[in-house]
């Protein structure tokens, strides 16, 4: 040690010299004190930062599609529930849509309203067909449809909601059933399903969307069905 300097400070290292600055209890304390406030803050940064690219890196829900889509005066429609695949006819003219539908019978389930229906489609055998009730609505009539057991100007029809698929495009659309067997198409899609199908309509084009494309398709049974001795393509 050199002569005239004193110091009780023990070194604790070989690298530290012997003539090093005295630290008393108060200031070393107030060090450790801003060491463990900045090591605080520097957690809270950095589980921030996880945080947030744990938010970006995790997968958004699925969008409903914005862009349009433009279909034709008729389509091939995959019925979800029915396991059907239907030629229809797309009117925007028409505000609801139509499924051609006999033997309509209401009945209850578990205190909810049912409906029991025959599908209405040449050379397809599906009967007792059950789904919930959604509702009624009011049909205006036609001069020729006029049943005089009803109201002469609106025909009371029962609505089911079935999910529609065209193309790669699915919707859960209202569907009223009705004898639609004096028509050439079995469906009629109206103005509000094509509005959830973000649809526009071409005059010139038909089955423009191609073949639906929506899972469990393939093993739909389609319009016209093939006869026995028929091969598919």
């Amino acid at each position: 040690m050199k002569k005239g300097v004193y110091s009780s400070h023990t070194p604790t290292s070989l690298q530290e010299p012997l003539n090093a600055p005295v630290v008393g209890p108060g200031l070393r304390d107030s060090f450790i004190r801003r060491g463990v406030m900045w090591w605080r803050w520097l957690s809270l940064l950095l589980a921030v930062l996880l945080f947030t690219s744990t938010l970006s890196a995790a997968p958004a829900a699925p969008a409903k599609p914005t862009a349009r889509v433009i279909y034709g005066l008729h389509e091939q429609v995959f019925i979800t529930q029915l396991r059907v695949v239907l030629p229809a006819k797309v009117d925007t003219g028409a505000d609801s849509s139509s499924l051609s539908a006999i033997n309509i019978r209401p009945f209850t389930r578990d205190g909810e309203r049912w409906i029991k229906f025959d599908l209405a489609v040449e050379g397809m055998e599906l009967n007792n067909l059950e789904l919930p009730l959604s509702h009624n609505v009011r049909i205006r009539r036609r001069a020729s449809d006029y049943d005089p057991e009803e109201d002469k100007g609106y025909a009371r029809r029962p609505v089911v909601e079935l999910m529609l698929c065209i193309g790669n495009r699915a919707a859960t659309v209202n569907v009223n059933l009705a004898d639609r067997r004096s028509f050439r198409q079995p469906l009629l899609l109206g103005a509000s399903a094509l509005r959830k199908m973000r649809a526009l309509v071409d005059s010139e084009f038909e089955f423009s969307a191609g073949v639906p494309l929506c899972e469990g398709v393939e093993d739909a049974l389609r319009y016209p069905p093939l006869n026995e001795d028929e091969e598919e393509d």
